[in-house]
């Protein structure tokens, strides 16, 4: 076996083994834990305050953060805000994508709303 055989028998097992392990594992081994983190992260949060506070601050946390979760905004705002909703969360600290590019102003098309300046000064 000459070397350019070999280093090409080489490269197809190579191409071999990553394709059987593409699909034995489609996915890196953390991608679910990562996707479930906010979820995970309020379990063990709601686990640990059942266990030093008792049943009942976790319940009452967890009916505070659902009411916040509900509550609307003003016709006139185009955005909504959750921030009583973020602060029960601990998450009002962070700045994430969303709040940065998630705002209507980032948005390609603005709404044609009355109080919309821009759009007023065009007419």
């Amino acid at each position: 076996m000459d070397a350019a055989t070999f280093t090409q028998t080489k490269i197809l097992c190579g191409i071999s083994v990553q394709k059987k392990m593409d699909e034995m594992h489609p996915y890196h081994p953390l991608y679910k834990s990562e996707a479930n983190y906010h979820k995970n992260r309020d379990e063990a949060e709601m686990d640990m305050l059942r266990r030093t506070m008792g049943l009942g601050f976790p319940l009452k946390l967890q009916m505070e953060r659902k009411l916040a979760g509900k509550v609307g905004h003003l016709p006139c705002i185009t955005t909504s805000s959750h921030a009583s909703l973020d602060a029960l969360q601990g998450i009002d600290t962070t700045i994430s994508y969303d709040d940065i590019f998630g705002q209507a102003e980032f948005m390609e098309a603005i709404p044609d709303l009355p109080f919309n300046a821009v759009n007023n000064m065009k007419n």
